[in-house]
């Protein structure tokens, strides 16, 4: 059986985690073409190398094609309407006013309209179903009324369901995360200012383990949560043989490396 690490020492967020899936050797090419088969054309997805405190790691940006935007723009600081995706930027004047705000269904219907496989469909589900519940907890609303905002822009479903894509691509049966970092301090979103780590975020990862970090910033951003509630289980380090580890770019600086590590092992 194949498992999966993801060492959160410095967190995780939605292009922490795809990044280090593709790093592990997930094709980029492969996992575009089925984003493509679901419906989500207009984007370009930038893969570079970055040397983080001296470690290689997978950075990745998803850029809005036909879409006039400035620079800064390009900082993939969208996931969610209170998510930064370990941006450094806190600007939440990002416009993602495109017809991009998607109810639960509508994102379901997405997911299967395409060509992903019955595993990628079926986790990419899985995920969107636990952020709408939390959502709708956190928010005092139903499951059918939880508004997506920027959760339902193309480069935050490009996140997501590419994660899940990659997920299926290396073949991985099982996921595992250590004790997950506490950090504190405000994020400015769309209502107002909120405390760290975020309302959906904590309202996913109920059950899950923590330890103070130190830190003052956003860790664990709402899809990274979303994406350990729905696909991952806490334990320590599982007993098996390492095959390949991959490191996924943030863009934060903490002080610590802003990265996620993913250890493949079979057991």
């Amino acid at each position: 059986m194949k498992i999966l690490f993801w060492d959160t020492f410095a967190g995780i967020s939605g292009d922490m985690a795809l990044g280090s899936l593709i790093a592990l050797g997930a094709d980029t090419e492969k996992i575009i073409e089925q984003l493509h088969s679901i419906g989500l054309n207009e984007f370009r997805l930038d893969v570079r190398s970055r040397q983080v405190q001296g470690i290689q790691a997978t950075d990745i940006d998803v850029v809005i094609l036909n879409e006039l935007q400035h620079e800064s723009d390009h900082s993939h600081e969208n996931e969610h309407e209170h998510e930064h995706d370990h941006s450094q930027k806190h600007d939440h004047t990002h416009n993602h006013n495109h017809n991009h705000n998607r109810f639960l269904p509508d994102i379901q219907n997405m997911i299967l309209s395409g060509s992903l496989s019955e595993r990628s469909q079926k986790n990419a589900l899985r995920v969107f179903d636990v952020l709408a519940e939390a959502e709708a907890r956190v928010h005092g609303t139903t499951l059918d009324k939880v508004h997506f905002h920027e959760v339902g822009a193309v480069d935050s479903l490009v996140d997501i369901v590419g994660t899940c894509i990659a997920l299926d691509l290396l073949d991985i049966e099982e996921i595992r995360v250590p004790t997950l970092p506490w950090s504190k301090g405000f994020v400015q979103c769309a209502h107002g200012t909120l405390p760290l780590p975020a309302p959906a975020t904590l309202m996913l990862l109920r059950g899950f383990k923590f330890r103070e970090s130190g830190i003052t910033g956003e860790l664990i951003t709402p899809t990274g949560a979303s994406l350990m509630k729905a696909l991952a289980q806490q334990s320590d380090f599982p007993e098996m043989v390492i095959q390949n580890v991959g490191y996924g770019s943030g863009k934060n600086d903490y002080g610590i490396p802003s990265l996620l590590r993913g250890v493949i092992g079979e057991v």
